[in-house]
């Protein structure tokens, strides 16, 4: 189950940045990480702490629950 999530999350945050049309480059200056750790998380490699999850959801203007909207 942690793992769907974790996947899902992952497909959700790429969405979002997609459809914002932002580069991982772009969503990475805007969090203040590396645009290496943005592929990563979107390949679902990496799992970001709530710090980070903060500062992505600031980065693309929505509130934090909305990366975690997906059945």
């Amino acid at each position: 189950m942690e793992d769907s999530i974790c996947k899902n999350f992952a497909k959700k945050l790429k969405e979002i940045r997609e459809k914002q049309g932002l580069s991982k480059g772009q969503l990475s200056s805007l969090a203040d990480c590396d645009i290496s750790y943005i592929g990563k998380i979107e390949r679902s490699e990496k799992y970001p702490n709530l710090k980070m999850i903060a500062k992505l959801a600031i980065a693309l203007n929505v509130k934090p629950k909305e990366l975690f909207e997906f059945e």
